[in-house]
């Protein structure tokens, strides 16, 4: 603005712009008031990407992730009922939360007191950081406990969202509409077995529902991308959608419905510790969650082979395994160490035996639990040294399981630790390489631990304390110790190496091969990576006889699992056998896949160890985004690679599987098993597209099996009978095939794992692809690469090796339409092959 128009515009312009800043700061002035405002009703606690907000005037609580958004809102309410603020059960009605009286800090916690609905108590909360992505919230009781039956706190439930995890569970991997108790104990039974089994369970170690479990865990897995766990041993309770379709709950009670030899004078509980772990992503929330609690050790690679448990003369069974080219790298024997000392006086005869076990090529196992004869003369020596678990005049708790009548072990207690810890290595000296570390659910609710602590709190607890006794004692053995557990609880898995799924029913359904599935899946979403099952089952007391059918489909679900692990014996009624005629066909087919997909399957372990994904993946966890996928409870992904669809129906034929979007090959028409040898061989990549259900054939000697495409998959030679480090020179053992074969099936690009320590890599581009591969060891190598599974498929008409060509032929490489393969007549540690549709130098 210039001249004469200019200066008479000036003054007007100049009022103007003096109100737009008087304007301006008075806004301003109001938000950031606003603002302050704002930030004095909430305060956060951050930790990596887990935030927790809490009110500070009226109580509220959420929690948020790295998105930003709440993926978790405490439900409003301050009725009778559970679902609410946090609160408390007093004579059977809630009291709730209210309002914040006082804000304090200590460290990096936030301290809140808050009135409740209850006149005579108040409420503190603590929430801190917890590391890992995670924050931490405890809830505490302020005032009298008399009459004081629960503590907890519910969330809101929005539709569609599926709660997983908690531990091993047979009714459901996804809990959403049940409630879910954490009590460890026997079972699920047939509701017809409970009778029979009443007589030879402690009645306190037995729950009638259809969620019993040997290995709960107080812990939600929410498909919305985050996790919650209750860090209390007390008995717990998840109300999941069960009180209100849009609410969930968690609390800690003082009493177990039901359940005897609970004392009066029993506490209740004060306090409620809830960690909440972030996402985005359920693998995020699981990885986070296995982290903190810990992951199952290391594990030597004959724990990944076949496993058998001979019926009869072991020695036979043996021989027969050999003569009929079976390859086993462990053998299950049953010796009781415990609780009787069945060792006793055949000490040297468990040398001998050993010895000729190992001589054959095999690792062997015998049989611990935590418990001891009352006739033993230990069971007095520790009883006047505290190490046994008393009741409350002081005395060893004494009951009776099975024929026997016992005490046990308190591993509260340093002598009861020691003294167990030298039966182990009786064992290991003997020469066994592991046991069955059975039982571990019967601790009396009215027993007291040398600790002080009550029977109603060390119930829980004790399966931690018995593992990791055994843990403490073997980890520095000179090889990985073959320790499988049934019992556990938060913690647990990181003693326990392998862990087993109990004794299940020889039925097709309820407490059978369809709930195995579920056992593995809800282990793997709990952070239990290598986990397998009693193949054929065990109990045949109120279920059906095992039929030749239902142990073939067990025996290729085991196949599949984290362990392949026989169960020769069983209560009830006759079975068959593994080794019998027309049987020893199906588990010589299985054994000879599993034992050379050795590579593929430790490396889906490795995979575990470091991020927590289990071998056992369930498809909601697989494929997050995928609701129709995420539902299934009957197939799921081994290791990164392959789908697998057990076949759990009587006499089928097919079998309906859900396929992801995209490519996917089907293994049994790709892959060809020849039956004189055992070898695996693949032909052209059978394709078959994602995106929705697909029915594939499920003849009587396969299980329906894909591989992603991107998947590589490693194997060892098929005559490979052991994985374990023993053998004399007849057996052929994975040392003495150092070399590998590949096949590859790349499409974009992808990563894989074998072994401990090998890595692969697919990396596709316009007319070319390639393969890295590396290794901590130089070896020779074959690759059969697919080629119609990329996304332009193309001939093969090129290969170099680390950059340079290599020449066509028998010996270098061949290629059809579809594949090529490539044989490397150098050991190598690394390379690099490229695979082009031109030929090499155009």
């Amino acid at each position: 603005m210039q001249g004469i128009a200019g200066e008479r515009l000036a003054p007007g312009m100049a009022a103007l712009l003096t109100v737009a800043v008087a304007l301006t700061a008075l806004f301003s002035a109001t938000g950031n008031q606003a603002e302050a405002k704002a930030k004095a009703k909430y305060r956060a606690v951050a930790s990596g990407p887990a935030k927790a907000v809490v009110g500070t005037k009226n109580w509220s609580f959420g929690f948020r992730d790295k998105r930003k958004k709440a993926v978790l809102q405490e439900a409003a309410g301050a009725g009778g009922g559970r679902i609410g603020r946090l609160g408390f059960e007093v004579d059977g009605e809630w009291k709730h939360a209210t309002r914040v009286i006082k804000v304090s800090k200590r460290g990096n916690s936030q301290v809140l007191l808050l009135k409740t609905t209850d006149p005579e108590r108040k409420l503190q909360v603590e929430v801190n950081r917890a590391h890992n992505g995670s924050v931490r919230l405890t809830g505490s009781i302020v005032g009298s406990l008399d009459g004081v039956e629960a503590i907890g706190m519910s969330f809101k439930a929005p539709a569609g969202e599926r709660y997983l995890g908690f531990g091993e569970r047979s009714n459901a991997v996804n809990q959403r509409g049940n409630v879910v108790e954490s009590w460890v104990g026997e079972g699920p039974y047939q509701s017809e077995e409970y009778p029979a089994i009443e007589h030879f369970v402690p009645a306190w170690g037995m729950r009638q529902r259809a969620d019993d479990t040997y290995f709960p865990m107080p812990w939600l897995l929410s498909t919305a991308g985050y996790g919650v766990l209750v860090e209390n041993s007390e008995p717990s309770y998840f109300h999941l959608g069960s009180d209100r379709k849009n609410a969930w709950s968690v609390q800690l009670s003082r009493t177990v419905d039901g359940l005897a030899n609970q004392p009066e004078d029993r506490p209740a509980p004060r306090s409620i510790t809830l960690r909440f772990f972030a996402g985005p992503k359920p693998a995020d929330v699981l990885r986070r969650m296995s982290a903190a609690v810990g992951r199952q050790p290391t594990s030597a690679p004959f724990f990944f082979g076949p496993w058998v448990q001979p019926k009869g003369d072991a020695l036979t069974t043996v021989q027969n395994l050999r003569d009929s080219d079976v390859p086993t790298s462990l053998l299950q024997t049953y010796l009781h160490y415990l609780p009787c000392q069945g060792q006793i006086g055949g000490e040297q005869a468990q040398r001998d035996f050993t010895a000729q076990v190992h001589g054959n090529g095999m690792a062997v196992t015998t049989y611990f639990n935590p418990m001891l004869c009352t006739s033993r003369p230990l069971f007095g020596e520790l009883a006047g040294q505290g190490g046994l678990t008393e009741d409350a005049a002081g005395n060893p708790y004494e009951y009776d399981y099975l024929s026997y009548h016992v005490g046990q072990f308190d591993f509260t207690s340093q002598t009861g630790q020691i003294t167990y810890g030298e039966l182990l290595q009786e064992a290991l000296e003997h020469g066994y390489d592991g046991w069955m570390e059975d039982f571990g659910e019967y601790t009396p609710p009215d027993s007291v631990s040398a600790d002080g602590t009550p029977g109603m709190v060390e119930h829980n607890r004790y399966p931690q304390q018995y593992h990791c006794t055994a843990w403490a004692t073997t980890n520095a053995h000179e090889r990985p110790v073959a320790r499988f557990t049934r019992s556990g609880y938060t913690g647990s898995a990181g003693c326990s190496p392998v862990v087993w799924g109990g004794d299940p029913s020889t039925s097709w359904d309820y407490d059978g091969l369809r709930d195995a599935i579920r056992n593995g899946l809800t282990m793997g979403l709990s952070g239990v990576g290598v986990w397998g099952s009693d193949i054929g089952g065990f109990f045949s007391i109120g279920a059906p006889a095992l039929s030749a059918e239902l142990l073939d489909r067990w025996v290729q679900f085991g196949a599949f699992s984290g362990v392949m692990r026989s169960q020769a014996d069983g209560l009830g009624k006759a079975r068959p056998q593994i080794t019998d005629p027309g049987r020893i066909e199906n588990w010589r087919r299985y054994s000879k896949v599993r034992t050379q997909l050795y590579p593929y399957v430790s490396g889906a372990a490795k995979e575990y160890r470091e991020s927590g994904l289990p071998m056992m993946r369930a498809m909601a966890l697989a494929f997050p985004n995928d609701r129709k996928a995420g539902a299934l409870e009957d197939q799921y992904m081994f290791g990164d690679g392959l789908l697998v669809a057990p076949v759990i129906t009587e006499g089928a034929t097919t079998r309906k599987v859900y396929l992801p979007k995209g490519k996917w090959i089907d293994f049994w028409r790709t892959f060809a098993y020849d039956q004189a040898t055992g070898a695996l061989s693949a032909g052209t990549a059978k394709l078959k597209n994602g995106g929705g259900f697909r029915t594939l054939p499920a003849p009587a000697d396969q299980i329906p099996l894909l591989a992603k495409a991107g998947t590589m998959i490693t194997t060892v030679d098929p005559d490979v009978a052991t994985l374990s480090p023993f053998g004399d020179e007849s057996v052929v053992g994975l040392d003495d095939r150092p070399d590998r074969t590949l096949y590859a099936f790349p499409r974009g690009s992808s990563t894989g794992r074998f072994e401990d320590h090998g890595r692969i890599t697919s990396t596709e581009s316009k007319g070319s692809f390639k393969i890295k591969v590396s290794d901590n060891q130089a070896r020779n190598w074959k690759v059969n690469a697919a080629t119609n599974t990329l996304k332009k498929p193309f001939k093969a008409r090129c290969v170099k090796l680390n950059g340079r060509k290599l020449t066509t032929g028998k010996g270098a490489w061949q290629a059809t339409a579809n594949q090529v393969g490539v044989t490397l007549s150098q050991k190598l540690k690394k390379f690099t092959l490229t695979f082009s549709a031109r030929r090499c130098g155009k």
